[in-house]
């Protein structure tokens, strides 16, 4: 298995030399959509190879900031979205960073890695192993990739394809005992809840419990990872120029999850039925840290932008767009049914 073109988990560096993460698994033709993640910055504690040095940059609204003061031209005024995305023009686009390749590279280098990436290629060996999958069809992302981990980086991987990733959910998610893999536990997991959730306290009981309970994170050795499980193109039926998109602002809503199958893949998307507004059919979020979230049959609520999306046959139906902003959540408020 061979992937092309950019999609989850790949990086791409502009001409300026800005560091863009690739978001979703269909893309336009004369753009890749992408979120930034690291600009260069003098004082800046990430190095690369060159000696340059980089910052990494957290929140979406200092992102989106930077990118409006610096470089509007990859803040693109989508029509078929309806509102401006960050998007890395194809001419724009210096190198792509391919994380499968990357790994295939790691797994060479033998006696030349870091003590985190040995990690890391130690951690993809028994993953591949357990649940006996293609070495095609992992790879490593994140800071990794882009040759700008540090001692503290966490360990992430991806998982391509819909067969691969679920084999491999199945083997972690039915209590397969895998060596060296622990979930968070004690302060562990608060440290990872105040990273990760620290702007909703109301919400932190119920978030711990979902957080202690996901199998596509937690630690290795003395290292964080998270896996990132992604479809490939070809696994989805619509094409980016299929639907369109129209903001209806941010709202908080409640409902009942219908379906989960599609909730451990970045992005992730969960079915369910709402009261208030009939016509809302999915939980849609491309942030890792909504996938594995809620289950089948829970009531729950959820805060995001909500959106009309409609395809080119004239079918409208709602969707809860998760994650673009800190103050966003999803929680259950009852057990499955």
């Amino acid at each position: 298995m061979a992937i092309i073109d950019p999609i989850e988990g790949f990086f791409i560096v502009t001409n300026e030399g800005l560091i863009f993460e690739v978001k979703g698994n269909v893309q336009p033709k004369d753009r890749i959509i992408a979120y930034l993640r690291y600009i260069p910055d003098e004082k800046g504690n990430r190095i690369s190879n060159n000696g340059m040095k980089y910052r990494k940059v957290y929140e979406f609204a200092e992102r989106e900031e930077f990118l409006r003061q610096y470089y509007p031209q990859y803040l693109w005024n989508s029509e078929i979205h309806g509102r401006v995305i960050q998007a890395v023009p194809v001419d724009s686009i210096a190198f792509v960073l391919n994380p499968v390749d990357s790994m295939r590279q790691m797994r060479n280098m033998k006696h030349q890695m870091s003590q985190s990436q040995n990690a890391a290629r130690e951690l993809a060996e028994i993953l591949v192993e357990t649940a006996d999958i293609d070495w095609s069809s992992i790879g490593i992302t994140g800071s990794h990739l882009v040759g700008l981990e540090t001692s503290a980086s966490d360990i992430d991987l991806v998982v391509y394809g819909s067969f691969s990733a679920r084999k491999l959910y199945s083997r972690l998610h039915t209590g397969h005992t895998i060596p060296s893999i622990m979930k968070y536990r004690g302060e562990q997991l608060e440290k990872h809840l105040r990273f990760r959730w620290a702007r909703l306290p109301k919400w932190m009981t119920k978030l711990r419990k979902i957080e202690s309970e996901k199998c596509l994170q937690g630690l290795f050795s003395s290292y964080e990872f998270y896996i990132r499980a992604v479809k490939l193109p070809n696994e989805m039926d619509w094409s980016f120029y299929d639907l369109f998109f129209e903001s209806k602002g941010e709202h908080v809503v409640e409902g009942r999850v219908l379906s989960d199958l599609d909730s451990i893949f970045t992005p992730c998307v969960y079915s369910i039925e709402c009261v208030e507004f009939a016509d809302l059919q999915y939980l849609v979020s491309y942030r890792g840290r909504f996938a594995e979230h809620v289950k089948k049959g829970m009531k729950i609520q959820a805060k995001g932008m909500l959106e009309m999306v409609m395809d080119n046959s004239g079918k409208k139906y709602m969707q809860l767009v998760l994650g673009e902003r800190p103050s966003d959540y999803l929680v259950p408020l009852s057990k499955q049914i």
